[in-house]
């Protein structure tokens, strides 16, 4: 397979490409409009063409359709425009790395978490960090896989945590496993069936279940879980994917869930949520870590995912 170097367009590329073409194209791809993204970079617009015509010259390809109200990027412009502003967010994250020398203990980091993914060990590393280094300053979004990966190609996120199960084969990402995760039945305490012992899933399908929407991987996990011992979904079940408000749900009913244990740290350790004595098999169900292939981690990085390795470590899930 030839690679870039390869290629004679490659050394023109690399002689003419700069961060500042890159600032272009991207602010054109945020705007859907030569017009907007002058305005917004305070530029001129012919300015701004220029530079879109000169890197589609130097590239060979169209970047952008033109449309009567402004633009949209074609398959190739996605793909360019995508591996644009990680270059950008890697400049943006090498200048603060420098700015943080000056400062001891500093940094920033945003980190993806997808759902049910690192529940317990994330907490517990972010409470140390800010107890530790509280000059990071840690953003946490949480997503689905397809909300979540984009962001990470992107340089928006750091790294993601999850379920790697989910994860497709992708040359740009690479992933490192923590803990396989374990999977329990929940209920409120006083459930019930808080005090049988030797439950089968079909001694619960006339109970209240939450679970997850359709649009979650995690259902489908869920779903083969039913369908090994014969039997369909209960129909008595509300669908969720916020964790916040089903907590709320749990403690409050009788209803109960498939949650990976340590999800609701706390409420196990306090006793307020309990698990339910119930044999099933248990799915496969590796957590780790999507990082973006040839990134750098900062100092902030590798001091969190140490802190987060520690706290994987500590609760047994290794």
């Amino acid at each position: 397979m030839s690679g870039p170097h390869e290629n004679p367009a490659w050394p023109m590329l690399m002689s003419r490409l700069s961060l500042r073409h890159m600032q272009f194209l991207d602010k054109v791809a945020e705007t859907q409009n030569i017009l907007g993204a002058a305005r917004a970079l305070n530029m001129t617009q012919p300015a701004v063409s220029r530079a879109v015509h000169e890197v589609e010259r130097l590239l060979g390809v169209q970047l952008f359709q033109r449309k009567s109200r402004g633009v949209v990027m074609t398959p190739e412009g996605e793909v360019f425009v995508s591996h644009a502003r990680a270059v950008l967010n890697e400049m943006r994250a090498a200048w603060q790395g420098i700015a943080d020398l000056d400062r001891a203990n500093a940094g920033q980091l945003a980190i993806g978490s997808l759902p049910n993914g690192a529940s317990g060990p994330l907490p517990r590393a972010l409470m140390q960090v800010r107890r530790q280094r509280p000059g990071i300053r840690i953003s946490v979004y949480e997503g689905l896989y397809d909300q979540m990966i984009p962001s990470l190609r992107e340089g928006q996120l750091d790294f993601v945590i999850g379920r790697l199960n989910q994860h497709r084969p992708d040359p740009t990402l690479a992933t490192k496993r923590l803990f396989r995760q374990s999977w329990a039945v929940f209920a409120r305490s006083g459930h019930p069936l808080s005090e049988r012992h030797g439950l089968r899933l079909k001694d619960l399908l006339e109970l209240s279940w939450i679970l997850p929407v359709n649009a979650s991987p995690i259902r489908s996990m869920i779903e083969s879980l039913f369908l090994r011992e014969g039997l369909a979904l209960p129909t008595e079940r509300i669908e969720m994917s916020a964790l916040g408000i089903t907590r709320a749900l749990l403690l409050d009913s009788d209803a109960v869930i498939f949650l990976p244990r340590g999800t609701y740290q706390s409420d196990e350790e306090t006793g307020h949520l309990v698990l339910l004595d119930v044999a099933f098999e248990q799915p496969e169900d590796d957590v780790g870590l999507f990082w973006r292939r040839g990134h750098q981690r900062t100092p902030a990085e590798a001091y969190f995912l140490g802190e987060l390795q520690k706290a994987v470590t500590e609760m047994g899930l290794g």
